[in-house]
């Protein structure tokens, strides 16, 4: 007889990283699932490979080959944008007092697909 097994899907969004080196040069990711999306900082040095080994600790079984997306849809736009913006002001040493500028544009992302057993 044999057991059922289910899995829970999700979609890694890494925003420019350096492909020569494979070195994160924003360091911010962004994990897509179905309850939602969970924001994760990494060091500034961060290799995309340790990235990847951490999240395998996790249970997740990590698609190599990620998909580019070069236009993300607008509202994924302002959510990675806030992202990176919460971790440019902690990278300042805390909460802006007032108004956070714009990250620069971050809009290319690789897409890697998720699933780990439930």
């Amino acid at each position: 007889m044999s057991t059922l097994r289910t899995y829970e899907y999700a979609r890694l969004w890494v925003p420019q990283y350096d492909a020569v080196s494979v070195a994160v040069t924003r360091p911010v990711y962004l994990i897509e699932a179905d309850d939602g999306f969970e924001g994760f900082v990494a060091e500034k040095n961060t290799t995309l490979i340790a990235v990847l080994n951490d999240l395998g600790r996790h249970g997740w079984r990590i698609d190599t080959a990620p998909r580019r997306v070069a236009t993300p849809s607008p509202e994924f736009q302002l959510l990675i944008d806030a992202t990176l913006d919460e971790v440019d002001g902690l990278a300042e040493g805390g909460a802006h007092p007032g108004p956070i500028e714009p990250t620069g544009g971050v809009t290319e992302f690789d897409v890697f697909g998720m699933r780990r057993r439930r």
